[in-house]
């Protein structure tokens, strides 16, 4: 659960119900992106207090929404429940067992009629991220690009880059947003 802003008395907390597992679980060694990493509750955290105004700001009709590593889709469901009724949500992993149960955690979390969100495979580097690009309706970037837990070995930060330089938008209030803890012990 995700309390709304204190000072927002129209606001309502955001519940999100996800299915994944514990981080101690053999299945996380096979994919990371099967469990819930601490920065994850951080970047929510971030959304609600400093981001949820942008989000539901209408006045940018087209708002396009892109989650990278979204693993379980904690922070891109946060953030989709928290815009405006008009933006497009787009959740993407590079896993496909990931994929798997980020689907049934988007169909869980969002009504049946819900078209503005979706789920899709995104493997990081310039060359993947110009194909899902010429995917895009019109190749229409995105204008908040939102990841936590994503570097975890340093041969992904160059891809993930690259990927984000392609994909987001290059007006001034376009935003990359990322969350990182260290999950080495002692790092704490």
């Amino acid at each position: 659960t995700h309390p709304a802003k204190s000072d927002d008395q129209n606001a309502c907390d955001i519940k999100l119900e996800l299915e994944g597992y514990h981080d101690d679980s053999e299945q996380t060694w096979s994919s990371t992106g099967l469990t819930l990493w601490r920065s994850s509750h951080h970047l929510c955290q971030h959304l609600v207090s400093d981001e949820a105004k942008m989000l539901q700001d209408t006045s940018n009709q087209n708002l396009r929404i892109l989650e990278v590593g979204s693993g379980l889709g904690r922070c891109g469901l946060l953030a989709h429940r928290l815009s405006h009724e008009n933006a497009t949500t787009i959740l993407t992993d590079g896993d496909t067992d990931t994929l798997k149960q980020l689907r049934k955690n988007v169909k869980n979390n969002t009504k049946d009629d819900d078209d503005i969100i979706s789920c899709r495979q995104l493997l990081w580097g310039e060359d993947y991220a110009k194909t899902f690009l010429m995917q895009q309706p019109q190749e229409t970037k995105f204008d908040i690009i939102l990841g936590s837990d994503l570097i975890y070995v340093q041969s992904v930060i160059r891809p993930l880059f690259e990927t984000v330089r392609v994909l987001l938008s290059t007006t001034t209030e376009s935003k990359f947003l990322m969350a990182h803890c260290s999950r080495r012990e002692g790092n704490e």
